[in-house]
């Protein structure tokens, strides 16, 4: 009989206090309505059209063509590395770093160019390619 005692008390207090929070949350709610304040608008944006949305400097073709040769070599180089039997994976490290920064540096080039220009898709390729085998050699899959 005391067990039923104990659970009708904590059925009373959860209606009380649910109770409670329907009478705020009702004031709460009539308050606001009532408060007639008009919502706040914001200034309209002046000088939109001076803003320089072009994150990516403009470079000269020669310079993206010696950043697709170095993106290029650092990919042969390592997968030279990759088959050759005497090669190390503390020898390959410094390539697997150099091929994740190179990959970075060929992204905002690859991003420039236009979907109809075949280097795109080809240097694409070879940005998800340089990622993967990144992935695989930090990820322990050559050990």
């Amino acid at each position: 009989m005391l067990k039923n005692t104990e659970n009708l008390k904590t059925v009373r207090d959860a209606q009380t206090t649910n109770d409670n929070f329907q009478h705020i949350f009702q004031e709460t709610i009539d308050t606001s309505s009532e408060s007639g304040e008009p919502a706040m608008t914001l200034p309209p944006i002046q000088n939109i059209a001076n803003i320089q949305f072009d994150s990516i400097p403009a470079m000269s073709r020669a310079q993206n063509i010696e950043k697709v040769e170095q993106f290029l070599n650092v990919l042969d180089s390592y997968n030279g590395k990759l088959g050759d039997p005497t090669a190390t994976l503390k020898d390959m490290y410094p390539l697997v770093t150099e091929m994740e920064n190179e990959t970075e540096k060929i992204v905002p080039f690859l991003n420039s160019l236009s979907d109809t220009d075949e280097l795109k898709d080809i240097l694409n390729r070879a940005a998800v390619m340089a990622t993967v085998e990144a992935i695989k050699f930090n990820r322990g899959d050559y050990l």
